[in-house]
């Protein structure tokens, strides 16, 4: 696909500095980018590059104005080179629309149109498919389950009885949901297995990455709200609930029961302990670890997690740290030469 800078900048909503007719014929990053070949600049940083990159135009921000090439000017790049890389480079995928002789469909299933099935999925007793649901090779869904249309279940998903899964939702490969939680009851020297009888819930618009476990509820139901995205290898754990439109980034780890509202953030590698809640736009940095409650609209970092301001205080003072046992010690000598003067 081929387009002008010109149309470029009116699909993104941006405006162009230079020649708004340059052929574009693709994305590339500002290191390997090309001639014919549009690029970005998101963080200051890289803003030396700007007149180094060999591409045909550069992605930036209303705080750049100059180079010696033509510029697409848009208040959020990143989001602009992501819309443009989806015009322009992804691939089209086409499903089979077809069901393999080897997919194991239960006469109690019900089908939409255009459904993909393809090698070795299994599909379980009244369980309904949208239509165009595509699973793919190994894919199993077990009993009483609902998928939503045009949900893509990538190789070797496994999603067990009575989940429900909306419109649109991505399902990456690997992936567990509807699993019983982790709950025992100690039983003298032993402990009691407590059935996990709830279900779990994917709302419209999800993305889940893959290697990433999600438990059904150990009553009700571990819920994850619209157009979430979750990052690989994630575990979220009995009843706990996701808001609309958070981003859970790679590891993140939730304990059972507990609760984040909307629009938030969590970090790579946070773990959360259960029975805690998060408001909405909530923010925890990576590798953070929340054992408390979190106020909506707060960024925290660090173990416990605390409000960013306080942590970065606390960084400070444990730069300090050697500084000030140091002069405790000399502190304390000073004390003893008085003490011995005085004879106490």
């Amino acid at each position: 696909m081929e387009k002008t800078l010109g149309e470029l900048a009116q699909y993104v909503g941006g405006r162009v500095i230079g020649d708004e007719g340059i052929k574009i014929r693709g994305v590339m990053t500002i290191d390997e980018a090309q001639e014919g070949y549009i690029t970005f600049i998101a963080n200051e940083k890289y803003s030396k590059k700007l007149n180094e990159t060999r591409a045909s135009a550069i992605i930036v921000s209303p705080k750049f104005q100059r180079a010696n090439k033509p510029l697409l000017v848009t208040d959020n790049p990143y989001l602009a080179f992501a819309k443009l890389v989806d015009l322009m480079m992804k691939p089209e995928v086409e499903y089979s629309r077809s069901i393999h002789s080897t997919a194991v469909i239960s006469p109690t299933a019900r089908l939409g149109k255009d459904v993909s099935l393809y090698p070795h999925v299994c599909v379980g007793d009244r369980t309904s498919l949208g239509d165009r649901v595509v699973l793919l090779a190994g894919a199993y869904v077990g009993e009483d389950c609902q998928i939503g249309e045009d949900t893509v279940i990538y190789p070797n998903v496994v999603i067990y009885p009575n989940t429900i899964i909306g419109k649109r939702v991505t399902i990456h490969a690997n992936i567990v949901i509807g699993s019983s939680g982790f709950g025992y009851a100690p039983d003298g020297m032993t402990y009691f297995n407590i059935p996990q009888v709830g279900n779990t819930v994917i709302e419209d618009d999800v993305v889940i990455g893959d290697n990433t476990t999600i438990h059904r509820g150990a009553l009700g139901t571990t819920r994850i709200g619209k157009g979430t995205k979750v990052g690989s290898q994630c575990l979220i754990a009995h009843n706990v609930e996701i808001g609309e439109n958070t981003l859970l980034i790679g590891q993140v780890s939730i304990a059972g029961s507990s609760k984040f509202g909307s629009n938030c953030t969590l970090a790579g590698g946070v773990g959360v302990v259960g029975h805690v809640e998060g408001g909405d736009n909530v923010k925890v940095g990576g590798r953070s670890g929340v054992t408390n409650d979190l106020s909506s609209g707060g960024t925290y970092l660090g173990t416990p997690a605390i409000s960013i301001e306080r942590m970065r205080r606390s960084y400070v003072a444990f730069q300090r740290l050697p500084q000030l046992v140091e002069t405790v010690r000399s502190l304390g000598r000073q004390i003893r030469k008085l003490e011995e003067k005085l004879g106490l």
